[in-house]
């Protein structure tokens, strides 16, 4: 089908995990809740009987199977014709060298009953053509690899010519994150959509080009000459739909259903980075129950009832609803507020994956009935995917007043044209922009001119803008008058294509900065995008007074602002050749240079590096922003002047050990990025951080360590120190918690030992799973003996609140343990995102204490010190790790980091190897012992052998890459394959054939 299936890509608790707002999965007797549809098929009118709409709405059958196949994308045309893309090939692409089973059709109602009586092939023979675009005489389509131009040359409603505008779009990783949702902006541009997974780079006729990894949205010119990014990240968009502002939205599956979404903005997409302005502001904090979400409407007509008019409908294709949400303005942010449902289906077939606003302002719904919609959860060729049955639904109004249909566009004169562009519904007024500058051309432009300069209707006004501006003839003259103009709506268009204009032809600079003042958000946020682009930086002033008078609450505002201020500030000075604006400001309030140095974290050049080196040391900032600016500073700075900004830190925070080592590091990276190395004031401050973190904890004994849990994998340890409440009403008692970092976190925290009492208390809080499901045992405090005899289990009591536990080992039959050496263990090993923490304190009598703050600091101060001897090369602190390597009471993460600064000093190709994998938890402790021995014995002996006897398959072939990346590890390893040593298996991986 389409990328709007990602919204399923994981079972609903790892669906949970990332997006936290969706709830637990339904029971399976739930048919919705099934992956693969329990339910038969129903015919159309069996379907149709089951929706459920707000009172005084109907909705109607336009078309069904046979007539139509599976419908993926829907578009209008100037003659008011619905195209629709189907696929019977999908989710398998039509083999190389095979002609495709899919089409294109137009629908077409022909005596206004709202069903379609005439459907046509235009086009067939294409290979899953999600997208598509009446164009002209045809249609652009996707029709794999390649987005392609199909004509009607001749006139007999049948494509009979095709040529290539822009590919090929990627597929080989998955056929629902194609390229889909083709909007045509005020503009003339084609938008787009990319999904999930793919990886695709386009290259447009004049040489542009771009290259995108799974969510983007994307632009080209409909003759294919240039092709731009519009957006950055989104994990699954499926739908596009611009409002009358000139607003783009989409709807995403697997994140935020619904952005608003802004030119340059970068948006979250699994842990891709931002462009060092964080990412772009979100417009809603609610999933509708499901992340699944394909093709959206922002409702422009007055059909509809008021309350019903300006909201956003997307189609939710898990729960088989259209789902509506109602727009709070805050300044020219709009807020999605959930409202009811708009529909309802009761046959879990129902899946709405594109919607569009029709010019009879009936809402369209393209149906790809299926019993399974998954592309993750159930294999792709899974027998019980349908491929015949699709419809078309028709939501219309019933107390709407009549209206006047939709004239044939394609004949209609100038003059009914600009008519048109004042109709209440939003797609007429654009249909009838196409018509304007696609078919008429220069010849309307005397008549737009003319209404410019005599309408009294704001969106005849702000569409007939457009005519000019698509058709190139704009100018000063055209957008000045309109950027005073009573109507915000007129302002907005004014602004935004002024500054859509290549820089020769843009109006003066003072058009767009005098806007900056508007008294209507949306207009100053067009002005920001502009300002963003005035040469020389001339801009700064008015955009940092923007900044100043930002409302908090519009979110989408003050990141325009930030990107236009970011833009202006890197814009190149003509007169100053080499320097950008930046490097000329002076005079700078405090308030005006945090403004400054919050945005030249994303400007990559000296010069922003500089500037962020000459803020922090003017003003204070708090320590995540410092990390980050400093670390972003040394990046771009040049090298003779790192020397210098140590110095300052070392200055400014000679009473912060923890924050001068944080500073350190974020210089280190930033040299490492570059491919410099620790200056010699560096290591000299490295080896001084060192000795100084461990002369802090060499005294303190730390109650508590922590330990990876088996084939847990390296995880960050979760447990920290928390006031909670207990069921006897103490609220100030501190417990170790595995909550507060995140609840997929897992980890052990093991305590000191301790002989053990006749009886031990304690409180206990926590979940172990959803609380309407059994319990799943992966949760739990255990007191262990030092032979490893567990001795008693204690499970969380599904509760906030801490509950008591009474461990009275007489009672427990257990008397033979006390006075035995033993530690307490708590467990954590569930990684779900809910309901997946423990917590434990309160213990009587206190055999173990528990800290007020981290109880890993003091490991975490020596893997610190570890790490920095190793890179500053402070052998003089060789017996200190020594000491830490060979002490088996430690956390073994401190000993691995300890050992690695020995090997650091003296090198040992096969223990460096080998401390590659011996950190993993599944590693026995026999082979970390000897590890350990030999590293601190300084012995030749080898331990491969041992180890490959030993680990996992998985380790292995970890052990086998870091052995073959050098000369020695790859001899050693192959002489371990030769005497069968190790598995000549390995040979046959690819990364390790690689480095050999």
């Amino acid at each position: 089908m389409s990328r709007f299936q990602k919204g399923c890509l994981i079972l609903s608790l790892v669906v949970a995990k990332i997006c936290p707002t969706v709830a637990a999965p339904k029971p399976a007797a739930d048919p919705f809740a099934e992956f693969i549809r329990s339910t038969p098929p129903r015919t159309p009118e069996e379907e149709r009987a089951g929706f459920r709409l707000p009172p005084g709405f109907e909705i109607q059958l336009f078309a069904s199977e046979p007539e139509i196949g599976k419908p993926m994308n829907m578009a209008f045309d100037g003659r008011g014709r619905l195209w629709i893309s189907q696929s019977r090939e999908y989710p398998f692409p039509a083999k190389p060298g095979k002609k495709g089973r899919d089409e294109v059709r137009v629908l077409e109602d022909t005596d206004g009953d709202g069903h379609a009586d005439k459907v046509t092939t235009f086009a067939d023979g294409l290979n899953i053509p999600i997208g598509l675009y009446p164009y002209k005489n045809g249609v652009i389509s996707l029709s794999l690899p390649n987005i392609s131009f199909h004509q009607d040359t001749d006139g007999d409603g049948r494509a009979d010519k095709t040529n290539f505008i822009i590919g090929p779009v990627s597929f080989d990783r998955d056929t629902h994150g194609l390229v889909a949702s083709f909007r045509r902006g005020f503009d003339g541009w084609l938008y787009a959509t990319h999904g999930f997974n793919n990886n695709t780079t386009l290259k447009a006729r004049d040489g542009s080009t771009i290259t995108m990894n799974s969510g983007n949205i994307w632009r080209y010119r409909p003759d294919g000459e240039r092709v731009e990014q519009w957006t950055h990240g989104q994990v699954n968009p499926f739908g596009l739909m611009f409002d009358p502002r000139g607003n783009l939205y989409s709807a995403d599956c697997h994140s935020s259903p619904i952005y608003q979404l802004l030119h340059g903005g970068y948006y979250p997409s699994f842990g891709k980075p931002d462009d060092g302005l964080g990412f772009a502001p979100v417009m809603m904090h609610h999933s509708h129950g499901s992340t699944a979400i394909g093709g959206i409407i922002y409702y422009a007509a007055d059909n509809f009832p008021p309350e019903f008019r300006d909201n956003i409908f997307v189609g939710n294709v898990m729960t088989c609803r259209i789902n509506r949400d109602a727009l709070e303005p805050h300044g020219s942010t709009l807020i999605a507020r959930e409202a009811a449902d708009f529909l309802s289906c009761d046959d879990p077939w129902f899946r709405p994956v594109d919607m569009q606003l029709g010019p009879d302002g009936a809402i369209y719904v393209a149906d790809f009935y299926n019993r399974i919609i998954g592309h993750y959860e159930v294999p792709l060729d899974h027998p019980g995917r349908d491929h015949e049955r699709g419809r078309i639904w028709r939501i219309y109004y019933k107390g709407a007043p009549p209206q006047n249909r939709m004239q044939d566009l394609t004949k209609a004169s100038t003059a009914d044209l600009i008519n048109e562009l004042a109709a209440p519904n939003h797609t007429r007024r654009l249909l009838a922009l196409d018509q304007l500058s696609d078919r008429v051309g220069d010849s309307a432009v005397p008549a737009i001119r003319q209404m410019l300069r005599t309408s009294q209707v704001a969106e005849q006004k702000a569409y007939g803008l457009w005519v000019l501006h698509r058709l190139g003839v704009a100018t000063e003259a055209d957008y000045a008058p309109l950027t005073h103009d009573p109507s915000p709506l007129v302002r907005i268009h004014a602004v935004n294509a002024a500054a859509e204009l290549p820089s020769q032809h843009r109006p003066p600079a003072a058009l767009v900065l005098n806007a900056l003042a508007d008294n209507d958000a949306f207009v100053r946020r067009a002005a920001a995008f502009g300002a963003g682009q005035v040469q020389d930086g001339a801009s700064i002033p008015a955009l940092l007074k923007l900044r100043r008078e930002v409302p908090s609450d519009d979110t989408h505002l003050l990141y325009v602002a930030r990107m236009a201020l970011r833009n202006a500030a890197a814009q190149p000075v003509v007169d100053k050749p080499g320097k950008i604006a930046l490097e000329t400001l002076d005079n700078l309030s405090e308030q005006d240079s945090r403004a400054l140095a919050d945005v030249a974290v994303a400007i990559t050049n000296s010069a922003a590096g500089s500037f962020l080196v000459q803020h922090l040391a003017k003003y204070p900032e708090p320590r995540d922003t410092m990390t980050r600016y400093l670390k972003h500073a040394v990046r771009y700075l040049p090298v003779d002047q790192v020397d210098a900004v140590a110095a300052m830190v070392q200055k400014q925070l000679k009473n912060d050990l923890d924050l001068q080592v944080t500073m350190f590091k974020s210089i280190q990276d930033g040299l490492s990025q570059r491919g410099q190395k620790l200056t010699t004031l560096l290591r000299q401050w490295g080896a001084e951080l060192a000795g100084k973190l461990l002369t802090s904890v060499k005294n303190q004994k730390n109650p508590w360590h922590p330990e990876l849990l088996p084939e847990s994998g390296k995880s960050e340890n979760p447990w920290v120190a928390q006031q909670r409440v207990s069921k006897d009403g103490d609220k100030s008692s501190f417990f170790l918690c595995s909550l507060p970092k995140g609840e997929k976190l897992t980890g052990k925290l093991v305590s000191a030992e301790f002989s053990i009492p006749s009886e031990l208390k304690f409180f206990l809080a926590g979940h172990d799973g959803f609380p309407d499901k059994p319990a799943q045992k992966k949760n739990k405090v255990q007191l262990v003996t030092t032979n490893g005899e567990v001795v008693a289990i204690a499970w969380p009591p599904r509760n906030d609140t801490a509950q008591p536990v009474h461990w009275d080992f007489v009672k427990l039959e257990k008397e033979k343990f006390i006075g035995q050496k033993a530690h307490l263990e708590l467990i954590d090993d569930d990684n779900g995102s809910a309901y997946a923490w423990l917590a434990a304190g309160r213990f009587e009598p206190k055999v173990v204490s528990v800290p007020e703050s981290d109880p890993s600091v003091v490991s975490k101060r020596q893997q610190a010190a570890a790490d920095l001897a190793r890179t500053s090369d402070a052998r003089t602190l060789e017996p200190e790790f020594l000491r830490l390597c060979s002490n088996s009471s430690l956390d073994v993460e401190i000993r691995i980091a300890s050992a690695r600064t020995l090997l650091a000093f003296e090198p040992n190709e096969q223990l460096l190897a080998l401390a590659e994998v011996i950190s993993d938890a599944s590693v026995s402790r026999n082979l970390r012992e000897t590890f350990f021995q030999l590293v601190t014995q300084k012995s030749s002996s080898d331990p491969l052998a041992q180890a490959m006897r030993e680990i996992s398959s998985r380790l292995q072939l970890k052990l086998a890459q870091t052995l073959a990346a050098t000369p020695a590890g790859a001899d050693r390893l192959l002489k371990m394959v030769r005497v069968k040593q190790a598995p000549a298996s390995l040979l046959q991986e690819r990364t390790v054939r690689e480095k050999l």
